[in-house]
């Protein structure tokens, strides 16, 4: 079985948990570079078992990259990519929080003939020209960006691919926030949730992404785009959990400041329940318009039923009539999101020739 060469961007938890769960993949990853924020690892014939663990290690102790031998500051570490790219087919990995920083060597690999596989949503939500150019090659995938490793983009594609025409999309893609609405509803002020959901990584770097409804509008874009939706990111509607001034602050300022909104989420909380209701964070994608924000729903709806880190679509089409396709499974996790990058790897296998 012939190796599949792959650059990683990202070596914090999810990075290393794709080094873990990739030991498991049928089918073998040469690690031919690996990069953090402050440089890379190259190597053309691959990283050793041995230097990759090293690696992952020394991460895992808040080393830097460019600080261990063998380790190359961060311009000169990408400056050996267009060799890399020139020496044969492989496939570079977005596991960042890096915002759109990688745009420019993603669309260098997929000129290479090389593919793409993301688990950072930014630079998927820019420009839609953006998204076009990428995705038009075929080889880019995203799996991950959307609710971790639950396939619900390989869903829509397969609908898509047979004919079928997707009307909606409705339900929860955030793991974070679901986790932090069953918090709430078990009594737990929002601050409180917030910080406990921060530190064990449930949340974006900054969790005022979470809050605001930023990360989850931008997973609607990436729906909507799917779909072949024509629709910029400032067009969806989100509705925060938070003060929108709170965003500015530096994490740690920002949740001691979150305090001063536990009681409004209380209130509505309270409220949803005196009706027979509760609370769920949705989102909606379809032609009619697409927005995200708290919404009530009935306590005997599945959307109610599913507490904490879960995704719930659900997907109503032209053939599938009035009975919607409904995708339920984990909404976040380290192990999670990278079984969705080693899945989008294996689909790309045989478009890069490698079988």
């Amino acid at each position: 079985m012939r190796e599949i060469r792959v650059i990683l961007f990202g070596l914090g938890r999810v990075g290393r948990a794709l080094v873990e769960e990739a030991r498991r993949a049928p089918f073998s990853l040469k690690f031919v570079g690996v990069f953090d924020s402050t440089g890379g690892a190259v190597a053309p014939n691959g990283l050793s078992d041995r230097e990759l663990q090293e690696l992952v290690d020394a991460k895992g102790a808040d080393k830097s990259i460019a600080s261990l031998p063998g380790g190359l500051p961060y311009e000169e570490a990408v400056a050996e990519l267009p060799g890399l790219f020139a020496s044969g087919p492989g496939v570079l990995l977005d596991l960042t929080a890096a915002g759109d920083t990688l745009v420019p060597l993603i669309r260098a690999a997929l000129d290479a003939g090389w593919g793409a596989v993301l688990a950072n949503k930014l630079p998927l939500v820019g420009p839609l020209d953006l998204f076009r150019e990428f995705t038009s090659t075929g080889r880019l995938r995203y799996e991950a960006t959307v609710g971790a490793g639950t396939p619900v983009i390989a869903l829509l594609e397969y609908l898509l691919n047979s004919g079928d025409v997707v009307k909606s999309i409705q339900g929860m893609v955030s793991g974070t926030l679901g986790y932090l609405l069953a918090a709430c509803e078990g009594g737990m002020p929002l601050s409180q949730a917030v910080r406990e959901a921060w530190e064990k990584g449930y949340t974006e770097p900054h969790p005022a992404q979470d809050l605001l409804g930023l990360d989850i509008a931008r997973k609607a874009l990436i729906l909507a785009r799917t779909l072949g939706l024509p629709v910029e990111l400032h067009e969806i509607k989100a509705d925060p959990l938070c003060s929108a001034d709170l965003a500015d602050l530096p994490p740690q300022e920002f949740l001691a400041a979150l305090a001063r909104d536990d009681g409004e989420l209380a209130r509505r909380i309270a409220g949803a329940k005196r009706r027979g209701r509760t609370l769920r964070y949705l989102l909606r994608v379809g032609e009619d318009g697409c927005w995200v924000g708290l919404r009530e729903v009935e306590m005997a709806s599945l959307l109610a039923r599913a507490r904490g880190n879960i995704t719930v679509l659900e997907i109503s089409t032209e053939r599938f009539g009035s009975t919607p396709l409904v995708v339920y499974g984990p909404g976040s996790g380290l192990r999670e999101t990278a079984c969705g990058v080693l899945a989008d790897i294996g689909q790309l296998r045989a478009r890069l020739g490698q079988r």
